[in-house]
């Protein structure tokens, strides 16, 4: 089984209250659908997600993807 970790660093909006602006993954979907679209034999065994920070830091995304 191998393991593929994809990480992004999520910026927080400016301000307390939340605005009209829409959150974004900052390309983190599409990174870990090019690969997928790179790797068409493997079988997805697991995927996990967690993410640390948020209120007054940056938010860190990780997703960690186990296949064979």
């Amino acid at each position: 089984m191998e393991v593929k970790i994809f990480t992004k660093i999520i910026k927080s909006k400016s301000g307390f209250w939340p605005n009209s602006e829409t959150a974004t993954d900052r390309g983190l979907e599409a990174e870990i659908n090019l690969w997928l679209a790179t790797k068409p034999d493997i079988e997805i065994k697991n995927i996990t997600q967690s993410q640390s920070g948020g209120s007054w830091m940056p938010a860190t995304v990780v997703v960690t993807v186990w296949y064979q």
